[in-house]
């Protein structure tokens, strides 16, 4: 797997970020509170929706009724773009999953996308 691409949108400490990852090795490095941790929750977040005792809260950013991840990566020659929302209501829980993979979009449930990937 070869990570291209994130967005977050209202992900903690982040309102609106697209970060590009160069080829080969990046290192994530800065000051305490600067978003390193929340890039990689926002990549777990993607990849494996809300895990079981993680609270939607612990990564929405406070203030903010939703938010979420697009991130692009590629995978044996294929080019696959994954789409997770967070919705605040009583609670904060995912509200959208979707992939593409190769250009063919999907709107799938959060189970699905996790056996997907």
């Amino acid at each position: 797997m070869r990570l291209k691409k994130i967005t977050l949108k209202n992900i903690r400490s982040y309102e609106q970020q697209e970060i590009k990852f160069p080829e080969g090795s990046t290192l994530l490095s800065g000051d305490i509170g600067a978003g390193k941790t929340s890039i990689l929750l926002g990549i777990e977040f993607a990849l494996f929706g809300l895990q079981p005792g993680q609270r939607g809260s612990a990564l929405l950013r406070n203030g903010e009724k939703q938010g979420g991840v697009i991130m692009e990566f590629d995978v044996e020659d294929k080019e696959i773009i994954v789409e997770r929302t967070l919705k605040k209501g009583k609670t904060i829980s995912q509200d959208y999953c979707s992939i593409i993979i190769d250009g063919e979009k999907k709107e799938i449930s959060v189970t699905e996308l996790k056996n997907l990937v």
